[in-house]
């Protein structure tokens, strides 16, 4: 699984992500004081974005959680935000790196880094897209029977993708879609805009988003470079077959972060399933 340049990327990254209008915290809070884990897992955790403000509420409400994240740079910019929470709250945390194809490794190799026994999990999220990531069906499934393993019976696993677009998909498929403006932020003297071009191969429901990023930095240099992301593109009924394949009863569909079902008109795919 290729990692996109941008990770690579830190300081880019997070400004990237202020950027988007995500919205994403409230639900993930919600669902962790709605189950009132134990232990939580975040896979793909990058640079800390939901991963803190969860540990806060794990220390303020009696859970842990920990974060996997496959790109050592994002994973050492996360750690460098925990250095600066209370006490407490990094006491709920722990950050690791790790690779959700090969779950058993990554939590096995924590658990000795840090001399603590390794528990299976109440909940475990897969947030923000980390599923497109995973462009077969062997990636998939490793994935998905891995968070099988690592969850008790009755605990919950939480996967968030974009739903299918099929008129951007269908723009993209006989050639490469023309180069757009995607997003420019600008923060502390630093600028980000980003342009994008796609192209659907519908034979094996992957989009490839071409980004370009184009920096200019405090000091008034510039930087550009290229970072393409492959993504897999899930529907409904495949992301229900791929649950209750692997070990789990579908709970709930939903549509998007406010909770509401999925839709025609949804732009989120939300799936919860149950460990049986």
């Amino acid at each position: 699984m290729p990692v996109e340049e941008v990770y690579r990327r830190p300081d880019d990254y997070e400004l990237e992500t202020l950027g988007h209008e995500i919205g994403d915290l409230a639900f993930w809070q919600e669902l962790l004081q709605r189950e009132r884990p134990h232990r939580a897992l975040e896979i793909g955790c990058g640079c800390g974005r939901l991963t803190l403000p969860l540990a806060r509420q794990g220390a303020a409400q009696g859970f842990s959680v920990t974060g996997l994240e496959m790109e050592p740079a994002m994973l050492t910019r996360a750690q460098e935000h925990a250095s600066a929470e209370s006490a407490a709250t990094q006491k709920a945390l722990r950050l690791g790196l790790g690779d959700v194809r090969a779950l058993d490794s990554a939590l096995h190799r924590l658990g000795a880094a840090d001399g603590a026994e390794v528990h299976v999990f109440d909940v475990i999220l897969m947030p923000y897209g980390v599923a497109h990531h995973l462009t077969s069906p062997d990636d998939q499934l490793s994935a998905w029977r891995g968070a099988r393993r690592w969850l008790r019976t009755g605990g919950l696993l939480a996967v968030d993708v974009m739903a299918p677009n099929l008129g951007r998909l269908l723009a993209g498929q006989e050639a490469q879609t023309s180069r757009r403006d995607d997003l420019e932020v600008s923060r502390e003297g630093r600028t980000l805009r980003r342009t994008l071009a796609t192209r659907y191969y519908a034979a094996l429901q992957q989009e490839t988003l071409a980004y370009e990023y184009h920096l200019s930095e405090r000091d008034g240099t510039r930087r550009d470079y290229r970072s393409d992301f492959a993504s897999y593109i899930y529907f409904p009924r495949e992301l229900a077959l791929l649950f209750r394949a692997t070990g789990f009863t579908l709970e709930q569909m939903l549509g998007s972060y406010s909770g509401a079902p999925y839709g025609v008109h949804s732009r989120q795919l939300i799936v919860l399933g149950r460990a049986e």
